[in-house]
C-alpha cells in the first residue's frame, strides 16, 4: 500500500543524533539543526565524516557522501554570496548543461533547463524543495547540473549536504 500524506513541509529527512558516545554527534543533518542540538543537550558535534574532505574519513550513517542523493547528470555546487555564485555559474555553463537557482537568478539562466531552490534568504523552502530539484533533473537530457548552495549553518547545512 502505498499512502500520499502530501507535500511536506519541511522536505528534509530527520537528523541523526549518535547517543552513544560522551559527545551527541550528529550523524545526519536534518531539519533539527546543530544548534537546536546544542540548545537541548548543551554540547553537541558534527560527525568528523561530514566535515572533512579527507576521503579516508567516512561518515558512520549510510549513504551519506556523494551518490546517496545524486541525480543522473554529476552536480557542481558552488558555494558564497548568491550574486557571486550566480555569476560563477552563468559563465561557466555549457550547451547542455542545468542550473538550480535561488529564485532572484531564475532570469540569469533563463535560456537553460532551470529548477528553483527558493528564495536565497529561505532556507526552509530551499529545503522542501532540494530533492524535486534535484530529480527533476533525471527526466530531462542534462549532461551536468550547477546548483547555487545556501550558507552551510543551521538547516543549510543538511541543504548543502544533500546537494
Amino acid at each position: 500500500m502505498i499512502l500520499d500524506g502530501g507535500a511536506v513541509t519541511i522536505g528534509l529527512e530527520s537528523t541523526i543524533v549518535d547517543l552513544t558516545e560522551e559527545i551527541p554527534t550528529i550523524l545526519r543533518p536534518g531539519y533539527i539543526s546543530l544548534e537546536m542540538v546544542q540548545a537541548v543537550l548543551g554540547e553537541a558535534k558534527m560527525d568528523k565524516g561530514l566535515i572533512s574532505s579527507d576521503s579516508n574519513i567516512h561518515p558512520k550513517a549510510p549513504g551519506m557522501k556523494y551518490r546517496h542523493y545524486a541525480p543522473k547528470a554529476p552536480v557542481t555546487v558552488v558555494k558564497g554570496a548568491p550574486a557571486a555564485t550566480a555569476e560563477y555559474i552563468r559563465t561557466h555553463l555549457a550547451p547542455g548543461d542545468g542550473v538550480i537557482c535561488f529564485d532572484e537568478y531564475a532570469s540569469t539562466f533563463s535560456a537553460y533547463p532551470l529548477e528553483l531552490l527558493g528564495p536565497s534568504t529561505d532556507v526552509p523552502e530551499q529545503a522542501r524543495r532540494v530533492f524535486d530539484a534535484l530529480r527533476w533533473f533525471d527526466g530531462t537530457q542534462v549532461t551536468h547540473i550547477w546548483a547555487q548552495c545556501p550558507d552551510a549553518t543551521g538547516i543549510g547545512l543538511a541543504v548543502a549536504n544533500r546537494l
